[in-house]
């Protein structure tokens, strides 16, 4: 897959690193159409943020606003990372381009029947991908492949051990985990090994295209606010993402059931991982929650030299 171009709706939040996943999609895929979310801020601002990086980018790519909340769950986001409206504190243009459609299942639905071969790459809570499972049973088997931003085998980021993506939408990231297996579960285990800092987004800076000065922009915002926090660097977990589908072999990963807390005090949103070597040998094996690809470790420098080709590029 690393010598192809495939096909992919992303699925998406927008929010900083999201952004940069658009653009980093755009260079290695056939980016069929984003589908965006509330997440990391309201809908109103993901759906803006999403046009105007297609805008900035010139990107030809329909973007189809989904759900603006959570399936049960209340409404929470992210923009204490991200910034009031989700793209920090970067200038940008006005916005010319409008969305495509209002029904963002619909799309997916309609791709995933119609497109061969296409490729779901979802970086943000996973309320439009339920949406879609409840609406069309046979979602998941007409597409190539799930592949999640989101979830964490050792550790979250929002709680204890649940990271934002899942913890923002549990209901949905049930569904999904336990509906549509076998997904590629890209979390902060590995997003966190992929840490940008201010030299790649002085790099950027030097570029001097208006992509590239944008995403110069979102890193250096990203880079900063991580720091408040005590990174070391900047995790451009959604980009990470998309490299894992397009460069598979710079990723390690290995199978194992996968469940989604719902119910407890302080886990709820946590990605339960077994990880048990002696799990076929036991008895109640079949009990066992569906079985998902955990991705653990990346080749970080190439993941993160990708992706700054693809900004550059654009």
């Amino acid at each position: 897959m690393a010598n192809t171009r495939p096909k992919i709706i992303l699925d998406c939040d927008p929010g900083l690193d999201d952004a940069i996943a658009i653009l980093t999609a755009a260079h290695y895929c056939d980016l069929v159409g984003i589908t965006t979310v509330n997440g990391n801020v309201g809908i109103d601002h993901t759906t803006n943020n999403a046009l105007l990086t297609t805008q900035i980018a010139g990107l030809d790519v329909p973007v189809h606003r989904g759900a603006a909340r959570p399936l049960i769950a209340p409404t929470m986001d992210a923009a204490r990372i991200h910034g009031e409206t989700g793209l920090g504190d970067v200038k940008t243009p006005d916005l010319t381009r409008s969305i495509a459609s209002n029904n963002a299942v619909d799309f997916l639905c309609e791709s995933a029947r119609s497109i061969q071969d296409l490729h779901l790459i979802a970086v943000g809570p996973l309320t439009n991908v339920a949406l879609a499972l409840r609406q069309d049973p046979d979602f998941a088997n007409n597409l190539a492949s799930i592949t999640i931003m989101g979830g964490a085998a050792r550790g979250g980021n929002v709680t204890a051990v649940a990271e934002f993506n899942v913890w923002a939408d549990p209901e949905a990231a049930a569904i999904i985990f336990t509906e549509a297996a076998p997904i590629t579960m890209v979390g902060l285990d590995v997003t966190h090994q992929v840490l940008f800092g201010i030299e790649e987004a002085e790099h950027l800076a030097k570029v001097g295209t208006e992509v590239a000065i944008f995403a110069s922009q979102l890193l250096e915002f990203t880079y900063h606010r991580c720091r408040e926090f005590g990174m070391t660097g900047a995790p451009i977990h959604d980009a990470t993402a998309i490299i894992c589908v397009t460069h598979p072999h710079l990723y390690e990963r290995s199978r194992h059931p996968v469940s989604v807390e719902l119910q407890g005090e302080h886990t709820r949103g946590m990605t339960v991982t077994d990880m048990r070597p002696f799990l076929e040998s036991l008895e109640f094996s079949d009990d066992l929650p569906a079985a998902h690809d955990v991705v653990w470790t990346a080749d970080a420098d190439t993941v993160k030299e990708h992706i700054i080709t693809a900004v550059a590029a654009l």
